[in-house]
């Protein structure tokens, strides 16, 4: 997949990761988000009635070659898979159809997304780290640092 070269697109790109190194420290090596997963690989095969539904390449074929990714929501990534504070969690799958050539479904644990554009993320973000720290004040009376 090609690079954006939209110097807007960058920049908003650039102030969301500066948004999540805030909020959950810096990790060099991990993502950002969803730091903390297992990457799956494996064979989708439709069920005969797919077909009857769908053109989908991965419904209508045999079998499709897929890579499948489980997460933790957070951008900790050691944290643990049972910590109320890892959601939402995620799965991303990738059915690969030919050589560069795929379908991606992407879902989290949560039913909605916070945002419809980038900007509104980035607000989005920035409020949960305001009302965090508003919380932390309250029961310790000092922000954590990272």
């Amino acid at each position: 997949m090609p690079l954006p070269n939209d110097e807007k697109l960058i920049a908003l790109s650039e102030e969301i990761l500066k948004q999540f190194e805030a909020m959950f420290g810096s990790h060099p090596g991990f993502r950002p988000g969803h730091a903390k997963g297992i990457l799956l690989t494996g064979t989708f095969t439709p069920s005969r009635a797919a077909a009857s539904l769908t053109r989908a390449q991965h419904a209508v074929q045999a079998s499709t070659p897929v890579t499948v990714r489980f997460s933790d929501g957070t951008g900790v990534p050691l944290i643990p898979d049972n910590d109320p504070n890892a959601d939402p969690r995620g799965m991303a799958i990738r059915f690969n159809l030919a050589e560069h050539v795929h379908t991606d479904i992407v879902a989290h644990s949560v039913n909605g997304f916070p945002a419809t554009t980038g900007q509104e993320f980035l607000e989005f973000l920035r409020a949960w780290l305001r009302a965090i720290q508003r919380w932390y004040r309250r029961l310790w009376g000092v922000i954590p640092r990272r």
